[in-house]
């Protein structure tokens, strides 16, 4: 068994997959998907999603074990890791980006099948797995991770993930009432109303959405699916190839400026030429991130990002922390800070109420303006560096009292959310894991029983009778039995049955009918 090393900063969202817990019917909606998606995506996916599905080791009978999954996936340089359904955007990001699928181990609703609203572990396993183990394919997608973990966000899209993952739980809890979702609903829409911008996160985020999950590839007018969203739901896998579905030729800056629906299947997608097309779109999105950017104008990302980052200078020397406050004169800023760490070579250095004075030329021109006063203790000065304690700054007619103070002439080369050095990475407090207890439902013991049945080879015509009379509204129950059963009587009176559940909601009607087509 391979032993995974997880970063210290991503253990707390790492959650069991309590797979004892799966009950008959979660394991008859994989096999359910599984195999109507492997029918369906047969010369209508990336030629090498099959190839990949059957390296992964994955089989349509139960649900994969997410910790055996790790052994197959190595051989590509993936392990796999359980979580609770969405995690944060930089935690998903910095799980891909060190080689680790993060996998969301609740499984949809018969209900949902069509489409779920939240991650699940039919769309991480079956979706996002089978493609990663394409060397090209996995190597982006690692980039993508890379990326994502340094991409800054704005401290209002927290409060927005929080909504979301609310309304992700509320849909797929059997429990939920409709006015449970529209408050979940109304909630989101609040959340997101709060929300300014458009931050790094953001963006990486939507053409990660664009592509990786909702991507197709080829030619516009006859393209193949690759994006993990696609290829794990049975219902819009079958629906981006329509008419229906908008497709446009992949563009960084058109891809940008459209927005995704989590909760809805799609209705516009774009195609890729190819995999090198999207590395050039990575490569641009990259140089215009803070991380390569610096420079002052990225300071307000920082800022605004209302957490942890941390600002390199010229000398390769850091200062970590949560950015207080910038004041700008001219090109000049002032960068403050209630705690930061002067991280100098693996050499840590904490400093309270610090200031760090970037001048947009030397000290001895900058300083001997009237635009910025120094009043304070010089500890040490240099003609490039100059540093100061019990110091006020008065600068855009601003007084600011500072303990310590550093001045120095510098471009700031990179500017980055958290932190390169592991014991300085603020953790999250651990997951609170919001899972339904999986009861059993009427339908759960005979799901069991015609499974033990199939495996065994044993006829389950007598069993029929009962599940025809008993479970009279179980279609999924009464595909598997129509998929074995030996009677022609028994055969058609499952049909018919199946037949007039077909016509009770669209979804029936469209899943029914394809299991038919399936099995006939």
């Amino acid at each position: 068994m391979l032993t995974q090393i997880i970063p210290r900063h991503l253990a707390p969202h790492i959650s069991p997959q309590f797979y004892d817990e799966y009950k008959p019917t979660d394991h008859a909606v994989w096999r359910f998907v599984l195999r109507l998606n492997l029918h369906t995506l047969e010369g209508k996916a990336h030629p090498f999603y099959i190839e990949g599905l059957k390296k992964t080791g994955m089989g349509p009978e139960r649900l994969p074990n997410v910790e055996q999954m790790t052994e197959e996936m190595r051989t590509a340089g993936w392990s796999t890791v359980a979580v609770d359904g969405l995690i944060p955007g930089v935690a998903f990001f910095d799980f891909q980006g060190n080689g680790m699928l993060p996998v969301a181990t609740d499984i949809r609703k018969v209900e949902n099948i069509l489409y779920s609203p939240a991650p699940d572990i039919i769309h991480e396993a079956a979706g996002h797995a089978p493609m990663l183990m394409d060397p090209e394919f996995s190597q982006i997608v690692k980039r993508f991770g890379q990326l994502g973990a340094r991409a800054f966000m704005n401290r209002e899209e927290h409060a927005s993930f929080t909504a979301l993952k609310r309304l992700t739980v509320v849909k797929e809890n059997a429990n939920s009432t409709d006015e449970d979702i529209t408050a979940a609903e109304a909630a989101v829409h609040a959340a997101k109303a709060q929300v300014t911008g458009f931050s790094e996160a953001q963006q990486v985020a939507r053409i990660f959405w664009w592509t990786v999950e909702f991507g197709l590839i080829g030619d516009v007018d006859n393209p193949l699916i690759y994006g993990a969203g696609l290829l794990s739901s049975v219902g819009e896998s079958r629906h981006c190839l329509t008419d229906a579905v908008t497709k446009h030729p992949f563009n960084l800056e058109h891809a940008l400026e459209t927005k995704q629906d989590v909760t809805n299947m799609q209705r516009e997608l774009f195609v890729i030429p190819d995999f090198e097309a999207l590395k050039d779109a990575l490569d641009e999105l990259e140089s215009r991130m803070a991380v390569n950017q610096g420079g002052i104008a990225s300071l307000a990302k920082a800022l605004a990002s209302g957490s942890q980052s941390t600002v390199r200078l010229e000398d390769g020397t850091d200062r970590v922390g949560v950015i207080r406050h910038v004041t700008c004169s001219g090109a000049n800023s002032l960068i403050q800070w209630d705690d930061c760490v002067n991280v100098n070579h693996g050499q840590l250095t904490n400093l309270h109420n610090h200031g760090l004075l970037v001048l947009d030329g030397p000290l001895q021109d900058v300083l001997a303006t009237a635009d910025i006063r120094l009043d304070g203790q010089v500890v040490s000065e240099t003609k490039e560096t100059l540093h100061l304690e019990a110091v006020v700054v008065t600068i855009e007619g601003r007084q600011i009292k500072l303990e310590t103070l550093e001045v120095r002439q510098d471009t700031l080369p990179s500017i980055f959310p958290g932190t390169e050095i592991e014991e300085l990475v603020i953790l999250e407090k651990p997951v609170h894991i919001e899972r339904d207890a999986r009861v059993w439902t009427n339908d759960d013991p005979m799901f069991n029983q015609v499974r033990n049945m199939r495996e065994q080879g044993e006829s389950i015509d007598g069993l029929v009778p009962t599940i025809l009379a008993d479970h009279p509204d179980a279609w999924l129950l009464h595909i598997e039995c129509l998929e074995l059963v030996e009677s022609a009587e028994l055969r058609q009176a499952l049909t018919e049955r199946l037949h007039e559940l077909r016509e009770t909601s669209p979804s029936r009607h469209e899943l029914i009918g394809r299991a038919l087509r399936l099995l006939n």
